[in-house]
This record gives structure tokens, C-alpha cells and sequence, in this order.
């Protein structure tokens, strides 16, 4: 199983989502994420060496986009939230 490292910006994107997403990323998409990493699929051009998962809630399109760290296993998280300007807000981060 791999280490899940969750960075304050992170953590600040999770308070920010609603308490249903909150939820569903606490009881099934981090551990799911911890358990099997490299089931998330891989994004293109400058962000080609990050995964992402996608989840929906209440019509909202989300992402879980990380970084897969294989000595030690580690997993990063680099962002999480909505669809809309997501994609921007990454960039701004990395």
C-alpha cells in the first residue's frame, strides 16, 4: 500500500468542496487511490507525468489529479476540485 501525502493546499481544497465530495474522496477515492495508484489515468501534454481520477456529485464534474512516487511508494496529491478552471488553478500549482 502506498503513503498518501496530502499537502496543506490540498487539505485547503478539500474543506473548500462540499461535505457530499468530501465524503465519497474520504470512504472511497483516497483509499482507493492509496491502495492502487496507478489504476488513475495519466494526463497529457505539460502535466504528462501526473494521474488524475474523476468523480461527479450533484451534476459537478471533480478531479483527484497526483503524483505517483515509486521509491518510496509515496502518492502526492497536487489538487483537488471542480472541473471548471481546474485545469488553469493545476498549473498555477506545480
Amino acid at each position: 500500500m502506498y503513503e498518501l501525502i496530502i499537502p496543506n493546499s490540498v487539505e485547503k481544497d478539500i474543506k473548500r468542496l462540499p461535505q457530499s465530495v468530501q465524503k465519497l474522496l474520504g470512504e472511497e477515492y483516497l483509499p482507493l487511490i492509496q491502495r492502487g495508484p496507478k489504476e488513475g489515468k495519466f494526463l497529457h501534454g505539460q502535466f504528462h507525468n501526473l494521474r488524475a481520477f474523476k468523480l461527479s456529485d450533484k451534476g459537478v464534474e471533480y478531479r483527484i489529479v497526483y503524483q505517483v512516487i515509486e521509491k518510496p511508494e509515496n502518492v502526492v496529491l497536487i489538487r483537488i476540485g471542480a472541473r471548471e478552471n481546474f485545469y488553469d488553478r493545476l498549473l498555477r500549482r506545480i
